[in-house]
């Protein structure tokens, strides 16, 4: 079978908790491989328990055997309990209320803004959260820039008041909500509202975040369906579940509910369930927005992975 990439939220977290630098001590590189301590090959699946961060030496030396599979389970234990003993608490961004912003403009053509909050969670099993959504934001605005670097500045005719004058400037709000924070998840739900200078008009999307804090790992909807349950199935199941909701198109749910997992990917943790999210334009016309579907934990039970919906359902009362 060809082999998926690891999931950028999975991925992220992999390398926040090595704090982007080698995970065998004394290492420090900071030029970054995901290795699997059981091999591909073997397990088939990307698992936040199962990926360490290793330089590109200490990579190859896994695979040649001269790091043993024993003293990376060890490294990865140890990587957490460093993480919460020495994190400083600093961050590069301010703090707005009990919210952290992070922010950028430029004057220059084309110019902009950038504006993303985050959630300054204080709990030190919580902190790595705030770390990951922290990164996310920065990998955000990375793209952003690079959507200005590719502008093309048309010429203007600046006789004409309409056409004459500085391009507008383009701007990237995000903001959020926390859905559910407990002792076992937190799962955020973001609005990310975006103009591009040169674009007829500016468009949002639905970005999410879901941890199970302890033990911490981000849950993906690759983690959710799990590698013993079918895609095909779980995209059938949620098919019919939406048509049972309300009317739809027949070729639009088809083909916004094909078995791809980015079309599952937006969803929050809910604490009775999952609220599944479909964009503008995915299973119904632009007109008709975001379309949503709430699921019972019972429900999924026979499609996703029951062991990690029973952790999912655990919570504090």
């Amino acid at each position: 079978m060809s082999r998926p990439a690891i999931p950028a939220e999975i991925r992220r977290a992999v390398l926040v908790e090595a704090g982007h630098r080698c995970a065998i001590p004394r290492c420090g590189q900071t030029e970054l491989d995901v290795h699997h301590i059981i091999p591909w090959e073997t397990c088939q699946k990307h698992e936040y328990f199962n990926l360490i961060a290793l330089c590109p030496i200490c990579h190859r030396r896994a695979h040649n055997g001269e790091i043993d599979r024993k003293s990376l389970q060890q490294y990865k234990e140890n990587l957490s309990r460093e993480f919460n003993k020495n994190d400083s608490g600093i961050f590069e961004a301010e703090i707005v209320e009990i919210r952290r912003r992070i922010t950028e403009s430029n004057e220059e053509i084309p110019s902009y803004t950038f504006q993303f909050d985050f959630p300054d969670f204080q709990k030190a099993v919580e902190r790595i959260i705030s770390r990951n959504i922290e990164a996310w934001g920065y990998e955000l605005l990375t793209e952003f820039r690079e959507m200005q670097d590719n502008y093309i500045d048309y010429p203007r005719d600046e006789s004409d008041p309409e056409l004459g004058g500085p391009p507008p400037k383009s701007t990237l709000v995000g903001t959020y909500d926390v859905l559910r924070r407990d002792q076992k998840i937190i799962s955020v739900r973001y609005n990310i509202d975006r103009y591009y200078t040169g674009a007829a008009h500016g468009g949002r999307t639905t970005r999410v975040q879901n941890f199970i804090a302890r033990p911490f790992r981000p849950v993906t909807i690759e983690s959710l369906i799990g590698s013993g349950n079918s895609l095909s199935d779980f995209a059938t199941f949620i098919r019919q579940s939406l048509a049972q909701e309300r009317r739809y198109d027949p070729e639009w749910l088809a083909r916004g509910t094909a078995p791809r997992f980015e079309n599952f990917s937006i969803f929050n943790i809910e604490k009775y369930g999952i609220l599944f999210t479909f964009s503008e334009y995915q299973i119904d016309c632009f007109a008709a927005g975001e379309q949503h579907l709430r699921l019972s934990f019972h429900e999924l039970k026979t499609v996703c992975d029951e062991n990690v919906i029973n952790e999912l359902a655990s919570y504090d009362l």
